[in-house]
Order: structure tokens, then sequence, then C-alpha cells
């Protein structure tokens, strides 16, 4: 079984995060979600918050102001309004 996930963080500007990670938790409108490896397929809203993305070797925050997000086959795809990795 596949233990990580392909996330793609993507704004009206274009690509602003694509990794494999193993956990990502994502803030929604009702509170956070989050989203292992082998997650059940789901489309959510994305609320305004942080992400927090968790991989092999660290970790990166991205500040999120509201999207759409989709998890299907081990794909996460992000599609926010804004986006801001923090470094």
């Amino acid at each position: 079984m596949e233990d990580r996930i392909h996330l793609r963080l993507v704004t009206p500007g274009g690509s602003a995060l694509e990794r494999t990670v193993s956990y990502v938790r994502v803030p929604t409108p009702e509170g956070s979600v989050g989203i292992l490896a082998n997650h059940a397929p789901m489309l959510f809203a994305v609320g305004k918050g942080t992400m927090l993305c968790r991989y092999e070797g660290g970790e990166t925050r991205v500040r999120l102001s509201g999207g759409v997000g989709s998890v299907e086959d081990n794909q996460l795809t992000i599609l926010a309004e804004e986006a801001a990795v923090e470094t």
C-alpha cells in the first residue's frame, strides 16, 4: 500500500506547491480535515487558515484564504483563492 500523498496546490497565479507528503491538515469552514494516504475520495471547501504538510525530513505550513479541495487515489488537489507558503 502507498503511504504517501501527492499534493498539488494551485492558485489563480499558477502552481504554488507540489510535493509528496505523508500527512496534510487542511482548514475548512467547519474545522480542520486530516488527510493520510489511502483516504476515501472527498470533495470539500477550503477555509481560511493554515494548512500543515508533513513529509520525510520536515514540514511546511501554507496560509490559505479559501477555495476547494479534492482527494482521490492518493492525489490531493487544493485550488486556493490565495496561498502563502511559510518558510
